[in-house]
């Protein structure tokens, strides 16, 4: 008989070569050495198991986070590893495992879950295509107006400078949405590194100011992809620009969240175009609590229009699958959440509602809604939502 439970962490390293076997990390470029530590830094009650006649069979972790988000903190968890062995699957052990995931997390109080993944095979599970991300392209002809990068001196960090991975712990943290991370995870980002191939650079100008980003080369040299970075905007820029000429890619990639950032202008400036798209599959656990969390941040950019408001209005945002409501009042300067269900409801399954709060574009544009809604729901959605690719597992 199959059972859930949670492993012991002698078994770490079976899980480990199973997912191993199953995913065959190093194949995708992933650093074997990163994948087994962060194993090993999972408390085993953030990992959940199928065991099968005595061995395990099947597997996901809840990898737990708060990702700070213009000041906002949130409360999630990636869901990854979700593996079974071949000769059990089709037995519904993935969609038992997801399913105790989904009870476990909404348990612990969690607002979201993110994951990677196929959409189709996790969209019955609630979890959706959402946040959004601006994808500049730096060619050669663009990275000329990145500024003089005579004076910018590029270090490739090692954990040999003992000093620095504050440096860039604390560079990191002034980006305005970022994972508030433990010193594992810091440790593991810098030191160990996600991919085999990824190198992390420190740049700091003639007058010592800093910046820095993880960067990782195609195979084929064609795109140097910009991974994270943070630290002063014009020092980066240049920054890319001696990058390009030392490393000679074809085209840089570097991302941006979805809102305007420190960063934002001067990307502007030094790219021949960029692309939006969706950053991660969310699932909104606790729809009250993310936007509790999250309204006040649309509150604040609504503000001109919300100081204009001839009169209140409520809208009430309901679940189809679990029939959880929140109502979201618009009245003069305030948006906020109400106690008061309004005569105004919005039945939207889970992953519509995702499209609806953490899409790319304003709901009117997307989604078809009765249109004295959309014009005020108009004002505060899409929340924003973005995940740095070294934050993801």
């Amino acid at each position: 008989m199959a059972k859930i439970r949670h492993p012991k962490k002698s078994e770490i390293d079976y899980i480990f070569d199973m997912c191993n076997r199953i995913f065959r990390y190093e194949k995708g470029g992933w650093n074997l050495n990163f994948i087994k530590k962060q194993f090993h830094a999972f408390d085993e009650n953030d990992i959940l198991v199928i065991e099968k006649n005595g061995k395990i069979v099947s597997h996901l972790y809840m990898k737990p986070y708060q990702i700070n988000i213009c000041g906002a903190i949130l409360k999630g968890a990636e869901v990854g590893g979700v593996a079974t062995e071949e000769k059990y699957r089709g037995r519904g052990f993935a969609s038992s495992l997801l399913r105790e995931a989904i009870y476990k997390m909404k348990e612990r109080g969690l607002q979201i879950s993110t994951l990677g993944g196929f959409r189709d095979r996790y969209a019955r599970w609630g979890w959706e295509r959402g946040g959004s991300s601006r994808t500049y392209i730096i060619s050669d002809r663009s990275v000329r107006y990145a500024g003089n990068p005579k004076n910018i001196e590029i270090y490739k960090y090692t954990s040999s400078y003992i000093n620095m991975r504050k440096r860039l712990v604390e560079a990191y943290e002034k980006n305005e949405i970022h994972m508030i991370r433990s010193e594992i995870d810091s440790y593991l980002t810098y030191d160990v590194k996600k991919y085999s191939k990824m190198d992390i650079w420190m740049l700091f100008s003639e007058d010592d100011k800093f910046a820095y980003m993880a960067t990782l080369m195609t195979e084929d040299r064609e795109n140097l992809r910009i991974l994270e970075y943070g630290g002063d905007p014009n020092v980066l820029t240049r920054g890319l620009r001696k990058a390009y000429e030392e490393m000679m890619p074809k085209e840089i990639l570097i991302p941006t969240p979805g809102i305007h950032t420190r960063f934002t202008s001067l990307l502007e400036k030094i790219s021949a175009g960029w692309t939006i798209h969706p950053v991660r599959q969310i699932n909104i656990l606790n729809l009250k609590g993310c936007l509790k969390k999250l309204l006040p941040i649309a509150e604040r950019d609504a503000k001109p229009f919300l100081d204009n408001l001839a009169k209140s209005y409520s809208v009430t945002l309901k679940v189809l699958e679990t029939g959880e409501e929140a109502t979201i009042l618009f009245d003069v300067g305030i948006c906020e959440l109400s106690e008061e269900r309004s005569k105004d409801i919005i039945v939207l399954d889970k992953c519509h509602l995702v499209r609806l709060i953490f899409g790319q574009e304003k709901p009117s544009k997307i989604i078809k809604l009765d249109k004295n809604a959309l014009t005020y729901l108009d004002l505060i959605f899409p929340l924003p939502f973005f995940e740095w690719v070294t934050d993801t597992r």
